[in-house]
């Protein structure tokens, strides 16, 4: 009997009715706490980038400075519409807006899902998603990971369309500019991004001359900020300026959680950051370059400890974290991340053991790419994290089906 009522609720929670309730009522107590706080999201580079550009209609982040190429245009303008729009109420909206992005989320995964039959993996994930305490809290911070998730999904789901059901004309257009907004966001993306548009030839699922007219249709619509960049600073910058700031970034005091690691003290971060309110970004990079050289001259395998450490902190919790023990910290975020990452090892597992080539080849390309940036520059932010930590939920609710779907005389995993 209890098992009989154990499916039965199984049932019932994996119908995507009930999924749309339960999404529902966590966007009403997401607008509720946020309403609470008084919608007071945390802001960075973007937000003072959205304000000059309505203000001034210059697309910069210090206005003593002058334009930038700092950030990625995607979020700034995605910000600046709100801003132009809403006024001094615009925060609100941002926030309102990034909840409704965050609803949209899930409907993605079980969108996705859909195209291989497995609707109950995308349900499952989206569950996984929004009770997970990071999102939750997450979409109150203007900052570009809460629309970068939708944007990467909805790359996600053209490529894999295209993958599954073959190409016409309007699934290239679509993957182009999809490409296209994504390669404008986070260059991050940008790799793992590539590779996945040239296996389709390599699979076969697109001739060379296809896939040449898509990346016909990504490069004119990127082309316009390369060309702005140029224009404004006679120079090339194909994506953004920062390359050693990040770098420098990774040794602050503040920043690294070992001791032997932290090599600029927290008077020279406090110098370094008046510096950047004062100083154009060119100039400053050639500053962060020769104090990291200079640290690497005095240790040569520093930069790979820092890799490590790095590594540690980005799969783990940054170092405003790593020592805080308390409540909300040890069960909101360290022991949820630990035991999510050891499942998803074990999910890759089970992959390497099913045989699911394409699939593990994919996650282990998607791990590596998110990985290998933030090893190579800094990890200070939880948000370098949630920018992949979705996919992890995707594994464990893969791995879940599998378990309990193979048994689908007892359990109400259905096959298609």
């Amino acid at each position: 009997m209890p098992d009989f009522k154990m499916k039965n609720a199984i049932d019932f929670l994996l119908k995507y009715k009930v999924f749309i309730i339960f999404n529902f009522l966590v966007f009403i107590a997401k607008i509720g706490y946020s309403y609470k706080k008084g919608f007071d999201g945390l802001t960075f580079e973007d937000w003072d980038i959205a304000n000059n550009l309505v203000k001034y209609g210059e697309y910069a982040e210090f206005m003593n400075i002058g334009p930038t190429a700092y950030k990625l245009p995607v979020y700034p303008i995605f910000l600046s519409v709100l801003i132009y729009i809403f006024g001094e109420h615009a925060k609100v909206a941002v926030i309102v807006i990034q909840h409704i992005i965050y609803f949209l989320i899930p409907l993605m995964f079980v969108r996705i899902s859909r195209i291989f039959n497995k609707e109950q993996i995308g349900i499952l994930t989206g569950y996984l998603f929004i009770f997970s305490p990071s999102y939750f809290f997450y979409s109150n911070t203007l900052e570009i990971t809460n629309v970068f998730i939708l944007i990467f999904l909805n790359f996600l789901y053209w490529f894999l369309i295209i993958w599954s059901k073959g190409y016409t004309f309007l699934r290239i257009i679509l993957l182009g500019i999809s490409a296209a907004i994504l390669f404008l966001s986070q260059v991050v993306a940008v790799p793992i991004s590539v590779l996945l548009l040239f296996s389709l030839v390599l699979f076969r699922k697109l001739k060379i001359k296809q896939l040449i007219i898509l990346l016909s249709i990504t490069a004119c619509l990127y082309t316009p900020w390369v060309v702005r960049n140029y224009l404004t600073f006679d120079k090339v910058i194909i994506s953004k300026t920062p390359v050693w700031q990040n770098i420098h970034f990774g040794y602050f005091n503040e920043v690294q959680v070992f001791k032997s690691l932290q090599k600029i003290p927290y008077q020279r971060s406090s110098q370094i950051r008046e510096m950047r309110m004062n100083i154009d970004e060119f100039t400053m990079e050639k500053i962060y370059e020769k104090e990291v050289k200079d640290i690497e001259k005095k240790d040569p395998y520093i930069s790979l400890k820092k890799a490590f450490a790095n590594a540690l902190m980005l799969w783990y919790v940054p170092s405003r974290y790593f020592y805080d023990n308390s409540l909300t910290i040890l069960l909101g975020r360290k022991i949820y991340v630990i035991i999510l990452n050891l499942i998803s090892f074990v999910c890759l597992l089970q992959l390497y053991k099913q045989k699911k080539w394409k699939l593990l080849l994919f996650s282990l390309l998607l791990f590596i790419n998110f990985t290998v940036p933030y090893m190579i520059g800094q990890a200070a932010m939880t948000r370098f994290k949630l920018d992949f930590e979705w996919y992890q939920l995707f594994l464990v609710s893969y791995f879940l089906y599998c378990k309990l779907g193979g048994k689908k005389q007892n359990y109400p995993f259905r096959y298609s």
